[in-house]
């Protein structure tokens, strides 16, 4: 096959990437999709498709890099393929298969013998930063990941990259950033490991270098442990709900879901469940960054009824608007709903089927 076309996102600091490579055989073109995991996976998607539609094309692309909040880069077939070998050999050091048809990827992971390093696509699998509050919030989230790769990358240091706090890849849920001068600062985080939530203080030193901000040092204060109706007060912010009764739910659900590719679906046994991401990540800028701030909405169908979830007032018009306008053969509103905590997600990890009920 010849090399067409690839391009990667420059997510590597939210922990995953979209990778998409074109490739030529004869009069076919072959479409690579695939899901790099950096917290533990390595591969964990991928799907090929032969001589697809602009619209089919335009469809997996957004599945695969919509949700991802970031820019699409164009690389080479050098990088394209050191991204599948790097990450596939992740897959056997962590022994998690790998996904899909591994017979069209497989001899890149095992023959192709890569000429660079990793540090040498760094600079394009990671977005450019350049506001201290941001680096810090990425820093605090690459350090309950674990991620020893970017500690090396952002310290050059050894020491710094095998410091951890976790016992695996953690999930930072919520960060305070706390500036205390001459580029000292402090991260308040609450994350989760796999034996619960804590709290922890910990205390970064950085510089300003000419290719980006550098970790001199990493401080880390005792954790506490903290309870899980706790953690919820934290993280939760302001809901609004809005639900409609529906009809032809099946041709619905399909309709929906190719016109909005982006979405993340989530088969349930209830009902079908649909998460959509911001398309940017600038909210890891901000002092206080919360995980539930990569959404924008969420979407649920449970029998006839199907359930939206939005977390401000300009989004949630926009949003239903957007709904009513371009499926109102399928959906009618019924009833919308305010809350100052989260609620509807609560009720699709319930597996209950009345939300009534479930409010009661």
């Amino acid at each position: 096959m010849k090399f067409k076309y690839a391009k990667v996102t420059n997510s590597r600091l939210m922990g995953s990437m979209g990778l998409l490579i074109i490739w030529q055989e004869k009069n076919d073109k072959i479409y690579q999709y695939f899901l790099l995991d950096s917290e533990g996976l390595g591969l964990a998607d991928y799907v090929s498709l032969k001589n697809p539609t602009i619209e089919e094309s335009h469809r997996e692309e957004e599945r695969l890099m919509g949700g991802l909040g970031a820019d699409r880069i164009d690389i080479s077939e050098e990088e394209a393929l050191f991204l599948v070998n790097y990450y596939g050999n992740k897959n056997s050091y962590y022994e998690k298969p790998l996904p899909g048809e591994v017979k069209e990827y497989i001899d890149i992971i095992e023959n192709y013998e890569p000429k660079l390093k990793l540090e040498d696509i760094y600079p394009k699998i990671c977005k450019k930063i350049t506001d201290e509050v941001e680096f810090i919030n990425y820093m605090t989230m690459r350090f309950i990941a674990w991620d020893r790769e970017s500690l090396r990358y952002f310290s050059g240091s050894e020491e710094i990259s095998n410091m951890h706090i976790t016992n695996i890849n953690g999930t930072l849920l919520k960060n305070k950033v706390i500036p205390k001068g001459n580029e000292r600062y402090i991260s308040e985080a609450l994350y989760e490991d796999s034996d619960g939530y804590y709290i922890c203080r910990i205390a970064f030193s950085i510089s300003k270098e000419e290719n980006g901000f550098k970790i001199n040092s990493i401080l880390v204060g005792d954790k506490e442990g903290i309870f899980d109706f706790e953690v919820f007060d934290e993280i939760s912010k302001e809901e609004f709900v809005s639900i409609y009764s529906l009809k032809n739910k099946e041709e619905f659900i399909e309709k929906f879901y190719i016109d909005n590719p982006f979405l993340l679906r989530s088969d349930m046994e209830e009902g079908t469940f649909f998460t959509r991401f911001n398309f940017d990540n600038h909210h890891v800028a901000k002092e206080v960054y919360l995980i539930s701030n990569d959404i924008k909405a969420i979407y649920y169908q449970i029998g006839n009824e199907f359930f939206v979830g939005t977390y401000n007032n300009r989004d949630k018009k926009y949003i239903n608007k957007l709904l009513q306008c371009n499926y109102s053969d399928y959906i009618e509103i019924k009833e919308e709903m305010y809350f100052e905590e989260n609620v509807l997600y609560d009720f699709v990890e319930s597996g209950a089927d009345d939300f009534d009920y479930f409010l009661e």
